[in-house]
């Protein structure tokens, strides 16, 4: 056997046995993600939660500072059933529950299903957030809690006659203690009480701003802004052929 092929049975020899150490000393892992034992198929978005300082499709943990402690936000979905797909969403503050919901299904009704924590704010001792239960319109609870999970304020019809927080804009800011949510009756900016708009009367008052105000540990609400039908449809610049004037 000529020196040529003593060092290529040498060199061959060698990347077998690098294989066989690699092979037996290698962790196999799914690139997929997995829970509870079965591999996650929602997607992104199915939980969606503001600033996350750490997370993915399914978890979210997030930190917030009230009277200069920190405090920790935990937002996860949960009961992964064999398809892949969770059964409920949690939500925490230091450990202590203060959202919970079982049944989902996100594998038949899609964004229907989808849970969205946003808007967070610290207005003195407490924590401010909007939670859009899927991605219809009209969907949208304002809450606010301590940093025990307990409510302190959870409105989801603003005023009556089905007066809702108008989600499919920017519908909330906040200044200093006092927190400013548009609100509206119209139903996709087109429909009032099951009707166009065209038909609703003139002095109907169809959406609204309305302010929060947190002091001495409540909060006060106030309508500071009134929009009627006909300043609805003069700045949407909607045409009613049959409109009557009166």
């Amino acid at each position: 056997m000529n020196k040529k092929k003593i060092i290529s049975i040498i060199v061959v020899s060698l990347v077998l046995i690098g294989l066989i150490i690699f092979a037996s000393t290698y962790k196999l892992s799914d690139s997929h993600l997995r829970a509870e034992g079965v591999r996650v198929r929602v997607g992104e978005g199915a939980l969606l939660v503001s600033e996350c300082d750490e997370g993915n499709a399914i978890y979210c943990k997030k930190t917030l500072e009230v009277n200069k402690e920190e405090q920790e936000l935990y937002f996860e979905f949960l009961n992964f059933k064999e398809n892949g797909y969770p059964d409920a969403v949690r939500a925490t503050i230091n450990g202590k529950e203060f959202y919970y919901e079982d049944g989902l299904n996100i594998e038949e009704n899609g964004s229907i299903d989808y849970k969205i924590f946003l808007n967070f704010h610290v207005i003195d001792d407490i924590i401010v957030f909007t939670f859009t239960d899927g991605t219809n319109s009209g969907s949208t609870t304002l809450y606010a809690m301590d940093t025990d999970g307990n409510y302190v304020l959870e409105e989801y019809e603003i005023d009556d006659d089905n007066m809702i927080i108008k989600d499919y804009t920017e519908f909330i800011t906040y200044e200093d203690n006092t927190i400013t949510i548009y609100a509206t009756r119209v139903e996709g900016d087109v429909n009032y009480h099951g009707e166009s708009i065209c038909n609703a009367p003139h002095d109907a008052i169809v959406e609204g701003y309305y302010t929060y105000t947190y002091e001495d540990g409540e909060f006060t609400k106030e309508m500071v802004d009134e929009i009627d039908t006909d300043e609805f449809i003069e700045n949407r610049e909607i045409i009613c052929a049959n409109r009557s004037e009166e």
